[in-house]
C-alpha cells in the first residue's frame, strides 16, 4: 500500500475521532456537512436549488451581538398583550350605510 494512502487514511480517522466531521440530513434532498476543527475547515450544502461549498481558513469574526452591560430596562418597557379581533358584537356593526339622497 502506498505511503500517501496510509497517511490519508490516518488523517481521516483522526478527523472522525476528533468529532470534526458532521453530516446532517434535513430532508431527502437537503444535506449539509462540515469537516472542521475550531470553526475552520470545509463546509458544504446540497439543496434542490444547487450545491455550495466554502473553505474557511480563519475563525468567524462575529461573536455575541449582545452588549456587555444591558443596564436597566426602559421605564415604559413592557409586554403588550395581544388584542382579540373585533367580533360580530356592537363594535363590529357600528358603521351603518345610508341610502343615497337622504
Amino acid at each position: 500500500m502506498p505511503l500517501w494512502l496510509a497517511v490519508a487514511g490516518a488523517f481521516v480517522a483522526g478527523l472522525v475521532l476528533a468529532n470534526a466531521v458532521s453530516v446532517r440530513r434535513y430532508s431527502r434532498r437537503h444535506i449539509t456537512g462540515e469537516i472542521a476543527l475550531g470553526g475552520r475547515g470545509l463546509f458544504f450544502s446540497r439543496t434542490p436549488d444547487g450545491t455550495w461549498w466554502s473553505v474557511r481558513l480563519r475563525r468567524r469574526l462575529c461573536g455575541t451581538t449582545q452588549p456587555a452591560d444591558w443596564g436597566d430596562a426602559p421605564p415604559d418597557g413592557g409586554v403588550r398583550e395581544p388584542r382579540r379581533p373585533p367580533g360580530p358584537g356592537p363594535l363590529g356593526s357600528a358603521v351603518t350605510l345610508q341610502p343615497p339622497g337622504c
